[in-house]
């Protein structure tokens, strides 16, 4: 069944997708908005939720949020919604959508959590969460590589591939998130560890077989319980770090917040 649903159209993945739908309506309507507003300048995109040092240790905490819906224009946000689309859509679907969500978000807040510590400037994308969503699918294939076989292992080994090519152009390329990045797939690792769904294999018999057992994967799903923990675990490292990183900051003479 799983083969079957990766060779789905885009246009099908989508539609049996929607979180994902909603989410890339989300960057896009974010986008046109900030467009109308004044553009993509640096000045405008703070004024609408950019991450950015200053203002988070000055208690703007939805600037961990907010990024994850911005970008500094429409290539920038085309390449986002590409592994979005790409690999959210199969993620929903294994994980569900109420899951799916969860990864998203949660990675979204800790690849922001994490790009705070890792430096003040100003950031956004929503490539913290893809990086996230990436993780949460390593984990499932890992944690299911006996019962995906050799499928399983290619697909794993691909994203691999593409993961280790993202940190190679973001390590010699400038302006890229690397902090983010990397923070987003932690989350999804740790997500997709305590809500992965489990594969196991089950006896069907129908009247067609003629009374010889067929074989069949049946996903199993993680209590609500799981989801809850992750959640919490999550929401508990983002505001360490946050705190953390905060306590470096001074404020200045003119009221203002500035690293130590």
């Amino acid at each position: 069944m799983q083969q079957t649903d990766q060779q789905k159209s885009l246009p099908a993945s989508i539609k049996g997708s929607p979180a994902t739908s909603a989410f890339v309506a989300i960057n896009v309507l974010f986008l046109v908005a900030v467009m109308f507003t004044g553009g993509t300048g640096t000045k405008n995109l703070l004024s609408w939720g950019a991450k950015y040092g200053p203002y988070i240790a000055d208690g703007e905490y939805w600037r961990l949020v907010l990024p994850m819906f911005l970008h500094v224009g429409f290539f920038h946000m085309l390449t986002n919604i590409f592994g979005l689309v790409f690999f959210g859509s199969m993620v929903e679907r294994i994980f569900g959508t109420r899951n799916f969500v969860v990864i998203y978000l949660t990675a979204g807040v800790m690849g922001n959590a994490v790009s705070f510590l890792a430096g003040p400037n100003p950031g956004v994308g929503a490539s913290g969460a893809v990086f996230g969503i990436l993780g949460a699918f390593c984990i499932y294939l890992l944690l299911n590589r006996r019962m995906l076989g050799q499928m399983g292992r290619q697909q794993l080994t691909s994203i691999g591939v593409i993961v280790a090519i993202n940190v190679v152009m973001g390590l010699a390329t400038t302006g890229i998130d690397n902090a983010a990045h990397f923070g987003g797939l932690l989350a999804g690792g740790l997500v997709g560890y305590l809500i992965a769904p489990r594969e196991r294999l089950l006896a069907v018999e129908t009247p067609f077989n003629f009374g010889t057992q067929r074989m069949a994967l049946k996903t199993r799903p993680q209590p609500a319980s799981r989801v809850v923990i992750a959640i919490i675990l999550i929401a508990v490292i983002s505001i360490a770090i946050t705190m953390f990183e905060s306590g470096t900051y001074a404020t200045n003479i003119f009221g203002q917040k500035v690293p130590i």
